[in-house]
């Protein structure tokens, strides 16, 4: 079998499935077949036509022959031909950063599968019980994932920022998974362009909880979740030329926060993360910049993570 090397892919078990006759035993891994049997994979999937997304340029399918592994993104404007299928591996940033695998031709592209749903709320296309799925993961999101969750998520924002790499904020493009507890961004787009950056509020926005009562712990561990990175990150994985340190978007969509139910709590948060903080780690020992990261998640537990919460007494000045 052959190998080959494809981007941001743990490798997969190379034992293989026998369905009684020897003669016929197909790999586990996609990527262990011949290319034109991966090309007829592919139009296979097509043929089947199992969708498991839909935005406005594309189609994603499942491929049912390895449904956990790989996916298939056809563009509405492309109808391929089969005859001139061909696998491309010559992949740039934004591919790799898009969980591309390989590049057919003719709009189709094969992508690894991310596990996981979209949390914000489509009343025009989300049925009633696909609703209350996205509620109950969104009361999972609030209670039982770790700040650590929403570190690697703005990790993955950020780091791809720093690139040029822009995330396209709409929130289908952000995947939940309950079993990992991983929340992913899965569409860097070339054509989207930032009014405001603020990873806190594209998160918090696509994970659609404002107005409900898991919009306190939401934020209170995104919050909590950058301040923790900002302990390692450097100044350039920052992207403080750019950043908004509002969480108002005020232009290409509505307000994140319009329904918070504590406006100064809010700001109080906000204020002390983006105009206090954020200073202090280029002004302080990073001894001293751990503390205060420490103070700092203490101050929202207090105000945001409680039941009721309280105004801190916590002092924030080093001398």
């Amino acid at each position: 079998m052959q190998s080959r090397k494809y981007p941001n892919l743990a490798p997969l078990p190379h034992d293989t499935v026998s369905f009684g006759c020897k003669k016929f035993v197909r790999p586990k891994d996609l990527m262990d077949l011949k290319n034109k049997e991966i090309i007829q994979v592919c139009l296979d999937a097509l043929e089947r036509n199992q969708p498991i997304g839909k935005g406005t340029e594309a189609v994603v399918y499942k491929i049912p022959d390895y449904p956990m592994q790989y996916c298939l993104r056809q563009e509405k404007s492309s109808i391929p031909n089969k005859n001139k299928l061909k696998l491309n591996f010559d992949l740039d940033e934004y591919d790799k950063a898009n969980f591309v695998i390989a590049k057919l031709g003719e709009g189709l592209t094969l992508l690894k599968y991310v596990p996981g749903i979209p949390l914000k709320i489509i009343t025009k296309s989300d049925t009633e019980s696909g609703i209350k799925v996205k509620h109950a993961l969104q009361e999972l999101v609030a209670n039982n994932f770790p700040v650590e969750s929403f570190e690697k998520t703005i990790e993955m924002i950020e780091e791809s920022r720093s690139k040029g790499i822009i995330f396209d904020r709409k929130g289908e493009n952000l995947l939940v998974d309950p079993i990992t507890q991983e929340i992913t961004p899965i569409d860097y787009s070339r054509q989207f362009n930032d009014i405001e950056y603020n990873p806190i509020s594209y998160i918090y926005h696509a994970l659609d909880v404002d107005n409900t009562v898991h919009a306190r712990k939401v934020l209170g561990k995104l919050c909590m979740a950058y301040a923790e990175r900002l302990k390692t990150a450097g100044k350039e994985e920052l992207n403080l030329d750019v950043l908004d340190r509002n969480f108002y978007h005020r232009g290409f969509i509505a307000d994140p926060f319009n329904h918070f139910p504590d406006r100064d709590s809010l700001e109080e948060v906000r204020s002390k993360l983006f105009d206090e903080l954020l200073e202090q780690k280029f002004t302080t020992t990073p001894e001293e910049f751990s503390w205060l990261v420490d103070c700092y998640k203490d101050f929202v537990e207090e105000t945001l993570m409680g039941d009721k919460p309280v105004k801190s007494n916590i002092y924030w000045d080093i001398d």
